[in-house]
């Protein structure tokens, strides 16, 4: 039985691997509006993020190849930094946070909002799972 929510979702947009960039941009935009609901995710619309990221992130691997597998988020944000020659300041004015916060999380003493972790996903073009923090099994 397909659920409303979750029939609503795939109506928006299809459950299909991703063909190209444009395409990913379209399933960040989903992904991003429901990370950042206010209302919690009810059951079926849970499943579908779950679903459009592991999309998401298998187009990434195959064509933007990242390690980010093996990095902590903070470890990859960092990298990002270095690789797209960031300061901090900038990085601070892509989360729309002050420059002692931005400190705090380069230094490990703050970890990242779901929130920042959407715009930074936006912003480097990757899947806003990959600045979440993992769990240990």
């Amino acid at each position: 039985m397909v659920m409303e929510k979750y029939k609503a979702l795939i109506e928006r947009f299809a459950l299909v691997p991703i063909k190209n960039d444009a395409h990913l941009d379209e399933a960040h935009e989903v992904a991003q509006s429901l990370m950042l609901r206010e209302v919690p995710l009810a059951a079926d619309e849970g499943e579908y993020l779950e679903v459009l990221l592991n999309e998401i992130g298998k187009y990434e691997k195959k064509y933007h190849a990242l390690k980010c597998d093996e990095m902590t988020p903070l470890e990859l944000l960092l990298s990002f930094m270095k690789d797209h020659g960031l300061k901090q300041v900038e990085v601070a004015n892509v989360l729309g946070v002050s420059s002692g916060v931005i400190n705090e999380i380069v230094k490990g003493k703050r970890e990242l909002t779901k929130e920042q972790c959407v715009k930074l996903g936006n912003h480097f073009k990757v899947t806003p799972a990959a600045f979440l923090p993992r769990v240990l099994a």
